[in-house]
């Protein structure tokens, strides 16, 4: 009983000292006494500022911040994920100049800055002409497919499936990789089988002379752009992300 009674007792004293000596001139407590009965209410404005020190934009700005960090952190992943593998088929393509394949020489072929700085390599055009006149037919890639994708067995010419059948034509691998490259228009390593033959018959009227295509050259430049914009789009994204989350930061744990 004497422990209830010392428990009490020190519990009326901590709320009067909170109340009196630290609470705010705005705060207080106030009794309002009603008859109505024998009822009496009593109402209490409860300090506010005992909770938080700070001040409303400081708290807007860490609520933003943590919002941006795990939002863009997912995004973000996502994004860096995707880096890699735009230099992987690059790598690729440059790495088939290494190995060896024949080639038939002759001019470089022409078709802007950015084929050499992808390619790393010069690419020769006769070897360009001669995957275009050996590319078998969509029908003949797909029945021969080893591909384990799934639009590979509904048709689809998978750009491995393409590389095995030029190689075993003889054909040189780097010019190899151009050409499926203009077909695809960057749109990935499956092409649709209509696609697939409407540009190989356009490449195979357009050349002459010992010079490829000018659609050719149109259509690799365009994979090309799409390959430069991507990626500048990629980073442009990560960046703002990056900016987003250290201005919400700096708001709110620096100012």
């Amino acid at each position: 009983m004497s422990n209830k009674l010392f428990f009490y007792t020190l519990t009326a004293l901590l709320l009067a000292v909170h109340t009196y000596a630290f609470a705010p001139s705005s705060s207080r407590l106030s009794t309002l006494s009603q008859t109505k009965g024998t009822k009496s209410a009593i109402y209490y404005e409860f300090p506010t500022h005992l909770l938080s020190d700070l001040s409303p934009e400081v708290e807007g700005a860490r609520a933003k911040f943590w919002f941006y960090f795990f939002a863009g952190s997912g995004a973000g992943g996502i994004g860096l994920a995707q880096i890699p593998s735009m230099f992987n088929e690059a790598a690729a393509a440059r790495e088939s100049a290494l190995i060896g394949s024949p080639s038939k020489g002759g001019q470089a072929l022409n078709a802007g800055p950015l084929v050499s700085l992808y390619y790393d390599n010069q690419i020769s055009a006769t070897d360009v002409s001669d995957v275009v006149e050996k590319a078998p037919t969509a029908d003949f890639i797909s029945s021969n497919s080893q591909s384990a994708n799934f639009m590979a067995s509904k048709g689809y010419i998978d750009k491995n499936d393409f590389i095995r059948e030029m190689k075993n034509k003889g054909c040189n691998a780097l010019a190899t990789y151009s050409v499926f490259d203009a077909i695809s228009s960057g749109k990935g390593g499956i092409v649709s089988p209509v696609v697939y033959d409407e540009r190989i018959a356009k490449y195979r009227q357009g050349r002459g002379g010992g010079e490829v295509a000018s659609s050719f050259v149109t259509d690799l430049n365009a994979f090309l752009a799409v390959k430069v914009g991507a990626f500048i789009g990629l980073v442009f994204c990560l960046l703002v992300d990056f900016g987003l989350v250290a201005k919400a930061g700096i708001e709110g744990f620096l100012s």
